[in-house]
């Protein structure tokens, strides 16, 4: 299984778009930044076609460690979630 990196966008899109591949990761860095900067505000961030990208909120939890021992606390955090939308499904399959 090949794996995307972010200098194999940067790559394309610099190719795609006809820009320098400075211009293309400054681009692709602020377009990661500002989709950061909304979860963090708690926000959904909707691409129409591609999907939704959200939070969810784990709340704090004791867990058993395997092997034994005493319960250890896990504290409460809010984790990135994301839900492919139809347009994305179809490209996938």
């Amino acid at each position: 299984m090949e794996i995307t990196k972010k200098s194999d966008l940067v790559e394309t899109l610099s190719d795609r778009m006809k820009v320098t591949k400075k211009t293309s990761r400054e681009f692709i860095d602020s377009f990661l930044e500002e989709i950061s900067k909304s979860l963090s505000r708690g926000e959904r961030v909707k691409l129409s076609g591609f999907g939704v990208f959200w939070t969810k909120v784990f709340q704090e939890k004791q867990v058993l460690p395997i092997g034994g021992g005493s319960k250890k606390k896990i504290a409460a955090r809010r984790m990135p979630r994301f839900s492919p939308g139809a347009w994305l499904k179809r490209k996938v399959r």
